[in-house]
């Protein structure tokens, strides 16, 4: 049984609008063949096949509902885009029938857990700042806002606001290693985690949307941000 990771109300409303997108591309399967504008109709197929598989494995956990429409609505790359158009052309109407279908099916679907994602376990600043964020779907929006948490947090306590500079020339020293004749390397994985957290800000500011929208994904990214605060909170200047 299917079991939701976010309101009844919002699955329905996701699973609409991807069948009215699987719509349009279905009247636009005469236009291809009029045109023979093959290659550009199974572009438009693999875009709205990977938006849907995204968006089921976002709102329903475990992967069952995302594989099957996978598998219903897979494509194999024929000799031409012509002979290629001709034998996915029927995917677009049995992707469609099963949206459909978990429409259908959505008042049998367990309602979604309690904090399913541990969203709450999070620092309470990564939390406070980042789940409206992450509840609304703008996954990389939230991640960026948990790194910018971090670096705020640097600054305040260094003047930095990178790891790298923060623990060089802001001299800050991180109180938890497990042993004195660790506390190196417990030092050095501190600062590499914060200077890992600026390389993957740097790396994401230069796409429109992070190149994040997979919610688990989004939520391992404000898991090392939550566990930068947690560390930071042990910080002293020497």
């Amino acid at each position: 049984m299917a079991k939701l990771r976010m309101p009844r109300e919002r699955v329905e409303k996701m699973l609409l609008e991807h069948i009215r997108v699987g719509e349009d591309l279905d009247v636009k399967l005469k236009v291809a063949e009029k045109t023979g504008g093959y290659r550009d109709w199974l572009h438009l197929l693999e875009v709205w096949r990977n938006d849907t598989i995204t968006e089921l494995k976002a709102a329903h956990e475990g992967k069952d509902i995302a594989f099957e429409f996978e598998s219903i609505t897979g494509t194999t790359e024929r000799s031409s885009p012509q002979f290629t158009f001709e034998y996915s052309k029927t995917k677009v109407r049995y992707g469609i029938m099963q949206l459909e279908g978990l429409i259908e099916r959505l008042q049998l679907a367990l309602p979604e857990s309690a904090d399913v994602a541990g969203i709450k376990s999070l620092h309470p600043e990564i939390y406070s700042r980042c789940r409206t964020l992450y509840a609304g779907r703008e996954y990389a929006e939230a991640v960026e806002k948990g790194f910018k948490v971090v670096r705020d947090r640097l600054r305040s306590l260094t003047s930095y606001e990178t790891g790298s500079e923060a623990f060089g020339k802001g001299k800050i020293y991180i109180h938890g290693a497990a042993a004195p004749h660790v506390d190196d390397d417990f030092q050095n994985g501190v600062k590499f985690l914060t200077m890992a957290i600026d390389r993957f800000r740097n790396e994401k500011s230069h796409t429109a949307d992070g190149n994040i929208k997979d919610p688990i994904r989004a939520y391992e990214y404000l898991r090392l941000s939550s566990l930068a605060m947690h560390l930071l909170e042990r910080a002293v200047i020497r």
